[in-house]
């Protein structure tokens, strides 16, 4: 499956330390007065963006540390101190295309970077191409310049792995379908790298994991069973998405995200959600659709709480996947339907049903805030129709509108992150 590797450069294929760079020019109350106007303004961006001249960019620089103009302009003109070649560079590219690999870039990078060291990018001959964003004048995590790369080189982005200093250039990499490695040092990024290539061999599928409780195990109230396979949603999912997609259910009855159901301790989400992730490695896709029973299985969780457990997924599924199969899989948080009695009026006796309707649909924007700060997807089936035997499973038409739901995010065209409001390269 994985036939293109993509590297960042700055700071992966090069060292560009520029706080380090800026400390030894100057003492520390300079530095940080120079720091904060080159590269905490926000117009170093810009100077990767290459819509404005190297000389308005400075001009910007300078507005923001008029007191210490010259100091800048040192720091500028000698940027190429900062850039440091890494010896292992070109081994490496080297040693993937002879795998059988097509070795790539895209970076954040300015003409005026690239001309002050043109030594230390001695690898970039033997790449296969890539994008610079001064060619392009768009910057990462814009989506543009992603899907620039994937159009320039007819790429399958299923097909490639992208590998970046910044945890948001890879979300936006797995918006745009690719899988993705955060770069922190060489030991780690090349023991990612492997498990990801080792666990790729026989991969064929793009595989989507639906991690949740009886509505994706399919449980028919009325007769106490399981649907038909044909009307579950999961099975639906499949067939909308085709068979280059494989679509792998893993629902528990009573299923809670994160918390013990008394006598029923395993019904716990978090005790088998990173067996299941082992189970069926390499996840492409992992859909967490999860709170139903936090909300109606009588434990008396907040919303928080519920909220929270859902969030103890989501990072343990980032912590453990680049050790199962090297990178973390594009997550889906999911909002399940809202519980939903018709005739629940304002009578004592259905006061506790009330107020599980509601918490069913107060959650839904505290697992919207998870996904932002994760930089995941998001999807709710708040509005998908349950059954009127119980008020909390699917009806047939609850799991078409579940499977449209969930096929609608996965094939959702990339929207970009406010680049404008990050500060630092």
């Amino acid at each position: 499956m994985i036939k293109n590797i993509i590297f960042d450069i700055g700071r992966v294929l090069i060292g560009f330390e520029w706080k380090d760079y800026v400390n030894s020019l100057f003492d520390e109350e300079t530095a940080e007065r120079v720091t904060a106007a080159m590269w905490g303004t926000g117009y170093w961006k810009e100077l990767d963006r290459a819509v404005l001249t190297d000389d308005e960019i400075v001009e910007r620089f300078y507005s923001a540390g008029p007191d210490v103009k010259e100091e800048i302009w040192e720091a500028f003109s000698r940027v190429g101190e900062c850039v440091r070649r890494r010896d292992w560079a070109i081994p490496v590219i080297d040693g993937l295309k002879a795998r059988g690999y097509r070795v790539l870039y895209l970076s954040n990078f300015s003409e005026h970077v690239m001309s002050s060291n043109r030594d230390a990018l001695d690898f970039v001959p033997h790449m296969d191409g890539g994008i610079f964003s001064c060619d392009v004048n768009v910057i990462k995590p814009a989506a543009d310049i992603y899907l620039k790369l994937i159009e320039k080189y007819d790429l399958k982005p299923e097909e490639c792995i992208f590998i970046d200093d910044h945890k948001d250039n890879i979300a936006m990499a797995r918006k745009c379908g690719m899988k993705g490695i955060v770069f922190r040092d060489r030991d780690q990024f090349e023991a990612d790298l492997g498990q990801a290539l080792a666990k790729d061999s026989g991969h064929d599928r793009i595989s989507v994991v639906c991690y949740g409780d009886s509505n994706t195990y399919g449980y028919e109230p009325a007769t106490g069973g399981r649907y038909a396979p044909e009307i579950r949603w999961t099975t639906i999912l499949q067939e909308k998405l085709g068979d280059h997609y494989e679509v792998i259910p893993e629902g528990l009855n009573g299923r809670t995200t994160a918390y013990d159901r008394p006598g029923a301790g395993w019904k716990n989400g978090i005790t088998s959600f990173v067996s299941c992730l082992g189970t069926h490695k390499p996840v492409d896709y992992l859909v967490i659709m999860l709170g139903t029973n936090d909300v109606a299985g009588g434990l008396g969780l907040t919303d928080e709480a519920i909220a929270k457990g859902m969030e103890n997924l989501v990072v343990l599924a980032e912590e453990t996947s680049p050790e199962l199969q090297g990178y973390i899989p594009e997550i889906i948080v999911t909002v399940p339907a809202a519980i939903n009695c018709r005739w629940a009026d304002d009578s004592p006796e259905y006061a506790e049903v009330r107020r599980m309707m509601k918490q069913s649909r107060d959650i839904e924007p505290l697992y919207r805030s998870i996904a932002d700060r994760h930089l995941i997807r998001f999807a709710s089936g708040v509005d998908a129709e349950v059954n009127l035997h119980d008020w909390t499973h699917l009806t047939e038409e609850g799991h078409r509108q579940m499977a449209d739901i969930i096929y609608d995010v996965l094939m959702r065209e990339p929207t970009s992150y406010d680049v404008e409001q990050k500060l630092v390269p």
